[in-house]
């Protein structure tokens, strides 16, 4: 390959991961629990390596300016970790506790509606 068309690859592989940056930290998978705005996994995300007790402080989810609270319909959870939500700051509030991929928080009963959906203010991440 000559020195222009190494330059071309470089340039287009660069702008292609410009393109993919939302601007939330990134995580390699397996390392953290991954939080949506979207159910199915869809929308803003963002990786959760700690507990965070007031999801306002977290920006990211429905653009700039946004926080997390009360933004997350769907999660990943690694193999090996565990998550627990709450409806209120400071771990106050209903709970629940999930060790597995949950595509859809509309499916699991909670306080908001009937469900979890777009209903957590604080998250707890661990390894277990």
């Amino acid at each position: 390959m000559n020195r222009k068309t190494s330059a071309i690859v470089i340039a287009l592989l660069l702008t292609v991961s410009a393109a993919c940056d939302d601007g939330s930290p990134s995580t390699p998978t397996g390392t953290a629990v991954v939080i949506y705005e979207n159910t199915n996994f869809g929308g803003n995300s963002r990786a959760v390596a700690a507990d965070a007790s007031d999801l306002d402080a977290l920006p990211g989810c429905g653009g700039p300016g946004a926080d997390w609270d009360d933004c997350i319909s769907s999660i990943r959870v690694p193999s090996g970790w565990e998550v627990t939500v709450f409806e209120h700051d400071n771990y106050s509030g209903a709970s629940a506790t999930f060790t597995s991929d949950i595509p859809d928080l509309h499916q699991h009963a909670g306080p908001c509606g009937g469900d979890w959906d777009d209903c957590i203010s604080a998250i707890q991440v661990r390894q277990k």
